[in-house]
């Protein structure tokens, strides 16, 4: 099974056909950091893969902006409003707390039957 960037960039978002007219300004570089990021996955068992897809994912909303650094084989990330990521985030945190399952009672983790100590069915 072949790898085609091209159709996932379309997919994805990055390519976009409007009356015969292609635009296509993020899907080259965006395919050469997929491409980068393919590479690294081979090479590094390490590499946090959902952190440069994310970067990417940014990059393709304009939320951020790419840069390669050649000299040091790596790739720069940087949001172009972090006040608007941070307030995300916050966000995000917030409501994953209004999710989250309720606290113990203070009684400590009690049945509703009537037990004495020792599990036990009282009389």
């Amino acid at each position: 099974m072949t790898f085609d960037v091209l159709k996932l960039l379309e997919k994805e978002g990055y390519i976009k056909d409007e009356d015969n007219l292609i635009h296509a300004e993020k899907a080259f570089f965006a395919a050469r950091v997929m491409r980068w990021i393919r590479s690294k996955v081979k090479t590094e068992p390490d590499f946090d893969l959902q952190a440069y897809l994310t970067m990417l994912l940014y990059y393709k909303t304009d939320m951020a902006d790419l840069k390669f650094c050649e000299k040091e084989d790596k790739l720069f990330y940087k949001m172009k409003s972090p006040d608007e990521e941070m307030h995300q985030i916050v966000d995000q945190l917030i409501e994953s707390l209004d999710k989250s399952p309720p606290e113990p009672s203070p009684e400590g983790d009690t049945a509703s039957t009537p037990e004495d100590a020792d599990r036990t069915p009282d009389a």
